[in-house]
């Protein structure tokens, strides 16, 4: 199927959604219920760029999911991820995609990540205003202008908020966030924010029932990925398996009783 063309009164632009809308291709709010929540992820700032780490479980009243993603690259440079309605936050993360790639197609020009983040704001005005179903995401990624990494996280009405730091969406949040304020220092290297981050997923798969852990019986393990100025790199089964094993056997040393330090 070609473009439509449009006239120059109708004509919607770089933005994806108002083309989608126009051209009939957004799918209506939807009130059916659904109660299956993705929970939980991390995004921490390091000395080279990013960290994401994000559990793999979807819950509702059981355990719909083990295996979800809720993590993905919007680009080369950008990770984006979700959580609250599984379902909506996989159509918002390939909603994200197109638009991105659709505003650089349309305007001949890349956006910024600042633009990336702030482009997101209307898409989940979109659904978490006229919709049941919320959607919280996470954008964090490399900027190739500043030559940093930057984490930009959203309240439920699409308000975009940079952060310095880290941050931490699902229903863990209060256990992960524990352990990221702990441990984080800003000159971190990728390897010790993966370390932390990892940790954070940990404790709160550990604490709060909805957010999955390490699973060493089915071989699943939570998604770590990393967006430094070489681009996106999402780590393998077996890496992110042998960093949640040091965690583990470290745990299993100590009983799993509390000790003084951070580990």
């Amino acid at each position: 199927m070609g473009l439509p063309l449009f006239d120059a009164a109708s004509d919607p632009g770089p933005s994806f959604l108002a083309f989608a809308e126009a051209a009939g291709l957004a799918s209506p709010p939807s009130t059916a219920p659904d109660t299956v929540h993705a929970t939980t992820v991390v995004a921490l700032r390091c000395a080279a760029g990013v960290v994401m780490v994000g559990d793999r479980q979807a819950t509702s009243s059981y355990i719909a999911s083990r295996d979800v993603r809720k993590i993905e690259a919007a680009d080369h440079f950008t990770a984006v991820s979700i959580s609250g309605s599984a379902a909506r936050g996989m159509e918002f993360i390939r909603l994200a995609q197109l638009s991105f790639e659709h505003y650089e197609k349309m305007s001949d020009v890349s956006l910024s990540l600042e633009g990336k983040a702030n482009y997101l704001s209307p898409l989940i005005q979109r659904n978490n205003l006229t919709t049941p179903l919320i959607v919280l995401p996470l954008l964090a990624g490399w900027d190739p202008s500043h030559q940093v990494g930057r984490v930009f996280e959203y309240d439920g009405a699409g308000g975009c908020y940079e952060r310095q730091d880290f941050a931490v969406i699902g229903s863990g949040t209060p256990f992960a966030e524990g352990a990221l304020r702990l441990g984080f220092r800003p000159d971190m290297s990728v390897e010790d924010a993966v370390e932390l981050g990892a940790l954070a997923i940990y404790e709160a798969g550990d604490n709060d029932p909805s957010t999955g852990g390490p699973d060493f019986v089915r071989g699943i393990f939570p998604m770590i990925v990393t967006v430094t100025e070489d681009g996106y790199r999402e780590y393998s089964t077996e890496a992110s398996a042998a960093v949640f094993q040091r965690i583990h056997d470290r745990r299993r040393e100590s009983g799993g009783v509390a000790g003084g330090s951070l580990r």
